[in-house]
């Protein structure tokens, strides 16, 4: 009978769920331009990072590259960082968008760091 053994490039499975609803969310984000930066983008970003830090690297930095893209091409996103966002409301949308852009940088970071 075969031993079952965990090999090191073994990736759990939580990251592959993980990785796999990232990618899933990041494309909804960028379907739905208005709220998805805000809203979905985040909940992407999450997932996404717990993926990259799981081993996932495939659907971790495949997410990573949609979610910059989507942020790159959001009005939303650019007009919550800069200072033009002084509606009522404003301060909730930009620390959304100040999360999405910290989570990249974790999510980059997660990317290119060595596995032990």
């Amino acid at each position: 009978m075969q031993e079952l053994s965990t090999k090191s490039s073994e990736v759990p499975g939580y990251a592959k769920a993980c990785g796999i609803l990232s990618l899933i969310v990041a494309i909804v984000g960028v379907v739905i331009p208005v709220i998805g930066v805000l809203f979905i983008t985040p909940i992407a970003i999450v997932l996404g990072a717990i993926a990259l830090y799981g081993g996932y690297k495939g659907m971790g930095i495949a997410t990573l590259i949609i979610v910059t893209v989507n942020l790159i091409i959001s009005p939303t996103f650019w007009a919550n960082i800069g200072a033009g966002a002084t509606f009522a409301g404003a301060s909730g949308n930009r620390f959304l968008s100040y999360f999405d852009a910290i989570g990249v940088v974790v999510m980059l970071y997660l990317a290119v760091r060595k596995q032990k």
